[in-house]
């Protein structure tokens, strides 16, 4: 069993990431949440149900039908949580839901031996309302005076310049459970996707990745075309000033407003 004494701190993560930066460490800092484990437990684990991977299908923008790529997207994320430098997972407080899974998850797939942070290290991401900047020093550090690429709904090209930093690339995603048919997520979109990665690689110091389960196969395709990926999931909807996407920014909000 996984206990939180194998999960190392945001800061010693947070400093990994500047020294790998610092020093061109091709690497992908990844998080595996409860949709992970939906789409990885999901006819291995008899706790997750067929309504629970079609619900996560959905919210991801993958067509139910399309099964040949459904599997391609399950192989590519356990490569993915293979390949990563550092996995986030739950604590032993967190685990409850599909998190409930989390060692048996970890078990099947011969996770076990990861190097492990907490899944909610993207926490420090985020930009609190009415501030230009990120309030945690070490992020500032990782996002400033950089040339950074971003994968996400979001064009969040305003902050990276508070920081003194570029946009060199902005691949936009559709936004989750998108009701548009040609906003489905496919083959072709991530052949698009991963040739941008390709092209644009060697002209960014890192990529911010935020596109659900979709960002930690991206993350990887970043990797071993010898770049950094960061996941920092729905913290990026702060940089935008959305903060009605999850219960903590919600939470955040409502604090900042009394």
């Amino acid at each position: 069993m996984n206990n939180d004494k194998n999960i190392i701190t945001d800061e010693n993560l947070l400093s990994q990431i500047i020294n790998n930066i610092e020093n061109k460490i091709p690497s992908s800092f990844i998080r595996k949440g409860d949709g992970e484990n939906i789409v990885l437990g999901y006819q291995k684990i008899d706790s997750i149900k067929f309504k629970d991977f079609k619900h996560m299908m959905r919210i991801m923008n993958i067509r139910l039908f399309n099964l040949n790529f459904q599997r391609y997207v399950k192989n590519e994320l356990v490569k993915s949580f293979t390949e990563c430098d550092v996995l986030g997972i739950s604590k032993l407080n967190q685990r409850y839901g599909h998190w409930a899974i989390e060692d048996e998850v970890l078990s099947k797939y011969k996770l076990e031996h990861k190097i492990f942070c907490d899944m909610n290290f993207h926490m420090n991401f985020v930009k609190y309302p009415n501030q230009s900047l990120i309030k945690n020093s070490l992020v500032r550090q990782i996002i400033s005076k950089r040339k950074i690429g971003v994968i996400s709904c979001f064009n969040v090209e305003n902050t990276i310049n508070l920081h003194q930093s570029n946009l060199i690339k902005w691949i936009e995603m559709p936004k989750q459970k998108d009701k548009l048919y040609n906003k489905k997520i496919n083959q072709k979109f991530y052949n698009s996707v991963i040739s941008q990665i390709k092209a644009y690689n060697s002209q960014i110091d890192f990529w911010l990745i935020a596109a659900g389960i979709h960002g930690k196969i991206f993350c990887n395709v970043v990797k071993i075309n010898s770049g950094i990926a960061i996941d920092i999931g729905s913290s990026i909807d702060s940089w935008v000033d959305n903060y009605k996407s999850r219960g903590y920014l919600k939470e955040i909000k409502e604090n900042f407003s009394l």
